[in-house]
């Protein structure tokens, strides 16, 4: 009897084990379904955290499901808690598969938070060889766009040549084909023979279609005979017929541009002399334009108490097309208006949604979208915590201000900001401020009060930053770099706007701004384009080259050239005007954005870096 009662004791246990498995693995089993739904009702934030329980439950697939986490997360736009799950994850040598993903994911997760070196780097470890062919094609399509991010545009059409052969169904491939033309699009017409010649042979068609665009786009009879010799050079190539057809399309419509501009702007009063240098830019482009047909000019003296009475004066004189205002009241009291033509204003004024329309770009010289950019660079250079040094008015807190809300956005991290007396005699304050020896040379003193001896104490700088983001002009900046060197904090990377750089070489002078990196317009640091017909022209007859204003004559020739891309810039996101004054983009908000060249002082000159 005592053996029957154990027995059956033990079978209950039993029993209850089993039942309590089954419930355990029906939970399981309830939860991955769940995760599932999410990811396709495209809730993917519930689904990384539903991925993460999982994981917290099944040890024996935790890998498994962070790593489902981590591309809910991406998904989700949530790259911080991506990167955050990514740094915990371990992956044993017995899983490559695993350990490709991860790999995978890391390298996109960096890529998304403007890393794309570091991107690169996972790509490396990956190893194309290693990847299995379901995860080939987003192994290539990562790398395109990595050295499409890292300014590197021969390897990013390679990678997208190589992507297509990984790539199943005829949408995939046609949508790759147009991200590869898209790259080539925005290559200065210029480099474009240059690049030819060094990219590989799988890349000679493609860089030869888009030399006979850049050289007859504005020619559609002639563009479809030079597009019709070169499909019958490269048969059956990928451009054809999809990318062809759209650049016949395209020329079609330059055909219907403006025939009348009218130009607005403050030609006398305080904004005189920048108005003079962005109309001298505009009718210089306008001069150089070799189109059979086009536009032309008419000029009008218009400010903010007049913009109304003008722009009616310019529309009934038959301008279909207007480029100005230049001051931002005018740009405003423009907004209000039920415009006829399309205004291109060269200013940016802050409006608010009812003022947006369609007929209103703005295109100006933001120093904010450069404070926003350097933190991109400084995050895809793999910085993370910063410090900050910016005049002590409202133009250097603006620029704090833009710099800190995108170093943040970006997951980064600002440990301290100190301003300065804009030409003051003395930076040696806030440069101990914002390296904290200031409260290093406080405790000296303390140790010396305490101790009532002549302690030989030497002060310390902080040593948890990265690097220095500096915005100064030219000659605070010869003040400022000393004394970031003298306090020891000469091995520090300073990252500084294009305000830095006078825009003349002086090797002499500039030596004290060795090895700081900015950023600037290629119509000042590109030597390319200083040789160019037109700024010699501009050298000439207005001795541009020395003028203050060479920023406002680059404004000048890249709104004469913005209007027959309009149509193209505002309707794909993705395409890309290569401006004098940078990289240009149209956003949905109308607004024109700007992408500088980086450079770095080396032997006292700017250097462009790649």
């Amino acid at each position: 009897m005592r053996f029957l009662i154990i027995l059956l004791f033990f079978l209950s246990l039993l029993t209850a084990c089993s039942l309590s498995k089954d419930a355990r693995l029906q939970e399981l089993v309830d939860s991955e379904a769940n995760a599932r739904t999410f990811m396709q009702a495209g809730n993917y934030t519930a689904a990384a955290v539903e991925y993460l329980s999982l994981a917290a439950k099944d040890k024996q697939n935790a890998l498994v499901y962070r790593l489902k986490a981590v591309t809910a997360y991406i998904e989700a736009g949530g790259y911080a808690e991506a990167e955050k799950i990514l740094s915990t994850v371990t992956v044993p040598k017995n899983q490559p598969l695993q350990n490709i993903r991860m790999k995978i994911l890391s390298a996109r997760t960096a890529l998304e938070l403007g890393q794309p070196v570091k991107a690169l780097a996972w790509l490396d470890r990956a190893a194309e060889k290693e990847t299995p062919p379901g995860l080939k094609a987003t192994f290539h399509d990562l790398r395109a766009r990595a050295y499409l991010a890292h300014g590197d545009n021969i390897n990013a059409i390679s990678e997208r040549v190589r992507r297509s052969s990984y790539l199943n169904t005829p949408t995939e491939i046609e949508q790759n084909n147009r991200s590869l033309w898209q790259i080539l699009e925005v290559i200065p017409e210029a480099k474009l023979d240059a690049m030819r010649m060094a990219a590989p042979s799988p890349l000679t068609a493609w860089f030869e279609l888009a030399s006979l665009y850049q050289t007859y786009r504005f020619q559609p009879a002639r563009l479809s005979d030079a597009v019709g010799g070169w499909i019958q050079r490269y048969p059956g190539h990928p451009a054809y017929p999809s990318i062809t057809q759209a650049l016949l399309d395209k020329s079609m419509q330059y055909v219907n541009q403006p025939t009348k501009i009218g130009l607005l702007l403050p030609l006398s009063g305080t904004y005189q002399k920048s108005a003079m240098a962005i109309r001298d830019g505009l009718l210089a482009a306008w001069y150089m334009d070799n189109r059979r047909e086009k536009p032309t000019i008419a000029i009008y003296d218009a400010d903010a108490l007049n913009i109304i009475d003008v722009y009616q004066q310019a529309i009934n004189a038959g301008v279909d097309y207007i480029v100005g205002p230049l001051e931002k009241a005018a740009i405003g009291q423009l907004a209000q208006q039920d415009l006829s033509v399309q205004v291109l204003a060269l200013n940016r004024q802050a409006l608010n949604s009812e003022q947006v329309h369609d007929r209103l770009i703005q295109f100006g010289l933001s120093p904010e979208d450069e404070a926003a950019q350097i933190a991109d660079i400084a995050r895809s250079d793999g910085h993370q915590r910063a410090l900050v040094m910016t005049p002590e008015n409202p133009w250097g807190d603006r620029m704090a201000d833009a710099f800190m809300q995108r170093w943040v956005e970006l997951g980064g991290v600002v440990l301290e900001r100190a301003r300065f007396q804009s030409n003051a005699q003395d930076f040696a304050a806030p440069v101990k401020s914002l390296l904290n020896i200031d409260s290093s040379e406080r405790r000296g003193q303390a140790l010396r009060n305490i101790l009532n001896i002549n302690l030989h104490y030497v002060e310390r700088r902080r040593e948890d930053a990265d690097f220095i983001f500096i915005v100064a002009a030219a000659g605070d900046a010869h003040q400022l770099l000393p004394q970031f060197r003298f306090h020891r904090a000469g091995d520090l990377p300073v990252y500084a706007t294009s305000h830095i750089f006078t825009g003349v070489v002086d090797k002499l002078r500039d030596a004290d701004l060795n090895d700081v990196m900015f950023i600037g317009m290629p119509w000042i640091l590109d030597t390319a384009r200083q040789l160019s017909i037109i700024q010699d022209a501009l050298n000439r007859n207005w001795s541009q080259e020395k003028s203050q204003y060479r920023h406002l004559y680059a404004l000048g020739i890249d709104a004469y050239h913005l209007i027959p891309e309009m149509g193209r810039l505002s309707t794909d996101k993705y395409s890309v005007l290569a401006g004098e004054t940078g990289d240009l983009t149209i956003t949905p908000d109308n607004i024109v954005r700007r992408k500088l060249s980086r450079a770095q002082f080396v032997g006292g000159q700017p250097v462009l870096l790649h």
